[in-house]
């Protein structure tokens, strides 16, 4: 995969020895990406292009609001007892 579309922030799926983890990117090293595994047993903390089989990019900022939040007619036909 390339990594020019790869941006501080996104997460990766990443093949790495026949395991494969999802990690959050932190930056750039030389020939790959430095990573934050999702998963803390995971100890690699970089990539090569040739180890990422996925990506997700961040995009955007969610709204924010002053008003209250409401709740959905679904949630107040819960019950809890």
């Amino acid at each position: 995969m390339r990594l020019e579309g790869i941006r501080i922030g996104d997460v990766v799926e990443v093949d790495r020895h026949g395991r494969r983890f999802h990690a959050l990117v932190t930056g750039t090293v030389p020939g790959g990406v430095a990573l934050q595994p999702l998963d803390r047993r995971i100890n690699y903390h970089s990539a090569r292009s040739q180890q990422v089989i996925g990506h997700w990019a961040r995009r955007g900022r969610p709204r924010e609001t002053d008003a209250p939040l409401e709740p959905s007619p679904r949630q107040m036909q819960l019950s809890i007892e």
